[in-house]
């Protein structure tokens, strides 16, 4: 029985209970024993639908019943002593069900985007092998937003194969009434880029369950204090959420000196990293003609966000060049370009004027192999993990994609001069892009001789910053989370 629907057979044992105490005070109680007799129907009813049922209960209930049905057919045996004895039924009967009912758990996860569709799976997964889950994948529908248009988007059909998806048109929230919801975003009608349909704004969707579960899509950053970032403690949603994972106790600690009550947060790390885990347990596959062109090479994938092109793009895209030159003056080498999925619509949303030309070098530069774009490959796969696995060098600013680097202990050189100095890392894991010692030409040259000092300094890195960062993240949420509301029924 689902733990929603057994939480309700127990709420109605409770309220017959209560009503079997005042019984024998009320001048005609035809009205309440004729309640009484309604509830334990709709009890029954929730009982006949489990596919095994202790004797022993059916015993019970119906003993319970037809006490009821004396009562009710002659008021006067509504003694004390029968009374007594009907409360001695009803509790042994609430024990019962407890006890010898199996509870399941209806879930359902609702990702929007497949590229964040890492942020819940290992917790799906989970899930999905507790064989007293229901599970259901329900990829969301959202629009892009530009300046002046609202696009429909729609990605269920690009989820892996192993992870079975319900049409959201299938899913009705109303009857389903899930235990428990797993979403990576809580943005609602806030978002600026991408919106999810008003259907599955938090708002709506803590109408029809007990435990709503945010998961960040994101893995926090590894400089906590900065002012401006992911960290979505004053997102209207989050009043919402029942459970709010987070990667590490001083996210926790600015959690809740922003004021988010403390039974919200749970620091359970990221499953995005439980991936990476898995990921480097075997070699990395290469995409369609990716293989001739990286092979024997060092490889460095530079890693843009979403609004990299928005404030000053063409000063942005000058920055990029000079990346894309690495490929001219080190033998061996080659680039690889991941844009975030959300660039183009940002550019429209921000800086339309730019989008003409970003379209441009995309298609007639880069995909089209001019010659002026040598040794540049454009990754807009869905699976960004795979190409992590692939780069020797990690060129990044401050990125999710960046922090579940750290996990591969891979070379990083970090697009700025140093690191904050608010930092949960130190100085001496990254190389710099802007350090006037050693200016990033002469590094990269470096690099393809086998030039490393700080390679020791990485070891172990990604759990400096977050807990479970060996890759159990996911089973450990699904634990934390299933043991929190089967205790409601205990």
């Amino acid at each position: 029985m689902f733990l929603k629907k057994k939480q309700r057979v127990l709420e109605l044992t409770d309220t017959i209970i209560e009503m079997v105490g005042i019984l024998n005070q009320i001048q005609n109680p035809s009205q309440e024993l004729s309640d009484c007799l309604m509830a334990l129907d709709i009890i029954a009813e929730q009982l006949m639908q489990e596919e095994e049922l202790s004797p022993l209960l059916i015993e019970q209930f119906n003993t319970v019943q037809s006490s009821f049905v004396m009562y009710y057919e002659n008021l006067k045996e509504l003694t004390g002593d029968n009374l007594s004895e009907t409360l001695a039924q009803l509790n042994s009967l609430v024990s019962l069900i407890k006890d010898t009912i199996n509870t399941k758990l209806n879930i359902v996860f609702f990702p929007y985007k497949v590229s964040m569709w890492d942020s819940l799976s290992t917790v799906y997964e989970a899930a999905k092998n507790d064989e007293n889950c229901v599970v259901n994948v329900v990829p969301i529908p959202y629009y892009q937003l530009s300046q002046d248009k609202v696009i429909p988007t729609y990605e269920g059909d690009r989820f892996p194969e192993d992870v079975l998806v319900t049409h959201y048109n299938n899913y009705n929230l109303e009857d389903q009434e899930p235990d428990i919801i797993f979403v990576h975003n809580i943005y609602d009608n806030y978002n600026t880029l991408t919106r999810v349909y008003p259907d599955y704004y938090t708002t709506n969707l803590k109408k029809y369950t007990d435990m709503l579960v945010y998961v960040p899509y994101y893995t926090a950053s590894f400089t906590p204090f900065k002012k401006s970032g992911f960290y979505p403690y004053t997102t209207p949603g989050l009043k919402n959420v029942d459970k709010f994972i987070l990667v590490n106790n001083k996210e926790k600690e600015i959690a809740l000196k922003e004021g988010i009550p403390e039974e919200k947060l749970l620091v359970l790390g990221s499953p995005k990293l439980d991936i990476i885990n898995r990921a480097l347990q075997k070699p990395p596959s290469y995409p369609l003609g990716w293989k001739e062109k990286l092979e024997g090479k060092t490889v460095y994938l530079i890693n843009t966000g979403c609004m990299y092109f928005t404030e000053n793009p063409f000063a942005a895209l000058e920055k990029l060049i000079d990346i894309f030159n690495i490929p001219r003056f080190v033998d061996n080498s080659v680039i690889i370009w991941r844009p975030h999925p959300l660039t183009k619509i940002s550019v429209l949303k921000y800086t339309p004027f730019f989008a003409a030309y970003l379209n441009n070098l995309l298609e007639n530069c880069i995909l089209s192999d001019d010659p002026l774009y040598k040794g540049i490959i454009l990754d807009e796969t869905d699976d960004y993990i795979n190409t992590l696995l692939l780069a020797d060098v990690l060129i990044s600013s401050d990125s999710s994609i960046l922090n579940a680097f750290l996990i591969t202990e891979k070379k990083v050189l970090y697009l700025d001069e140093k690191l904050p100095d608010d930092s949960l890392l130190p100085e001496n894991v990254f190389y710099y892009m802007y350090k006037k010692q050693e200016p990033w030409y002469d590094i990269v040259q470096k690099f393809s001789n086998g030039y490393d000092p700080l390679e020791k300094n990485r070891l172990g890195l990604a759990s400096r910053v977050y807990v479970n960062a060996d890759g159990s993240s996911g089973e450990k949420i699904f634990r934390e989370i299933k043991e929190g509301v089967i205790e409601k029924v205990k």
